[in-house]
């Protein structure tokens, strides 16, 4: 059926904030449209609306935590060194070398949290079907 020869006699009304109202016009625009009515026409016959649940990361982010204490140890070294330095005006190699070492560890967690978190976003949007 063209639009000619449809015959709409029903009326929709819903509110909206003016953030709302904003947003569905700047969605519109980009769509194409023309018109907010039919916009909104062609989004609540033909629109796609995908739910995610994203539960499956919340390891991941209990993982952020774990990092941020990292980060907070790591910090209160280098204050401690940094502390023992102005206070001594000399430098242990071996604390330098250590807090390095604790630097090079955490980057490579970080690497490896990323890699993860990535890896089960991208598993979550294969199973939706998102290329």
């Amino acid at each position: 059926m063209n639009d000619a020869e449809r015959f709409r006699d029903k009326h929709v009304h819903f509110m909206t904030t003016a953030e709302e109202k904003s947003q569905l016009k700047k969605n519109m625009r980009q769509a194409g449209y023309e018109t907010l009515g039919s916009y909104l026409l062609k989004m609540g016959l033909e629109g796609i609306i995908i739910n995610v649940d994203f539960s499956e990361l919340r390891g991941a982010l209990g993982d952020i935590g774990s990092l941020r204490n990292e980060f907070n140890r790591i910090g209160n070294n280098i204050n401690q060194v940094t502390k023992h330095v102005n206070e001594s005006k000399e430098i242990d190699a071996m604390d330098v070398y250590l807090l390095q070492e604790e630097v090079d560890r955490l980057k490579k967690q970080i690497e490896q949290f990323e890699k993860n978190v990535v890896a089960r976003f991208n598993e979550k949007l294969r199973q939706l079907g998102v290329n």
